[in-house]
């Protein structure tokens, strides 16, 4: 399961190297995207569901892996709460998790509107009314209590905007196994 597919960058690589992939997004025009560059490259081998991470509405141990990148910090910690309860509920005994989630060491952390704890609003251009939060790593420790195997580690995310500026987003890279 790709879950938060966005425009399928993760869906159509995994796929092109021959797994089944489910491309879940809460967006249909993500959906819609991922849907249409599967098309246009005869890719057979993946399903699409537009759903909510909080609320999965697929059968318990179903996918064998799971991918969440860049999209776990949306919302506050009861809906990351929610996510990873959803996530651990649907994956099979014994599959993997592989989720990312930015750190209170991130240059954004503490920009904005402080919610909740470690969360904020009117933070990130083009997301102002998103809810951001950011974790340290006690606290993902302690989301994942109930997997087994965990890996936590720091990983550093370079990219350039759309204005040339160089960004640095600081986040934790989570390996789990239920």
């Amino acid at each position: 399961m790709d879950l938060g597919c966005g425009t399928g960058r993760h869906t159509i690589y995994l796929a092109q190297n021959g797994f089944q992939v489910l491309a879940v997004d809460v967006s249909e025009t993500g959906i819609e995207v991922t849907r249409a560059k599967a098309e246009k490259l005869n890719l057979t081998n993946i399903e699409f569901a537009q759903l909510d991470m909080r609320n999965l509405t697929v059968g318990d141990n179903l996918p064998d892996a799971i991918l969440c990148v860049w999209t776990t910090g949306h919302g506050n910690i009861e809906d990351v709460r929610k996510n990873v309860n959803e996530m651990y509920r649907i994956l099979r005994p014994g599959g993997v998790l592989v989720v990312d989630y930015v750190s209170i060491e991130d240059e954004n952390y503490g920009k904005g509107i402080e919610i909740e704890k470690n969360t904020f609003i009117n933070n990130v251009e083009g997301e102002e009314n998103i809810p951001h939060h950011y974790f340290s790593k006690e606290e993902i420790e302690e989301l994942y209590m109930g997997f087994s195997n965990i890996d936590i580690a720091p990983v550093d995310y370079y990219f350039t905007d759309n204005y040339g500026v160089k960004h640095t987003i600081k986040a934790f890279v989570v390996i789990a196994v239920k």
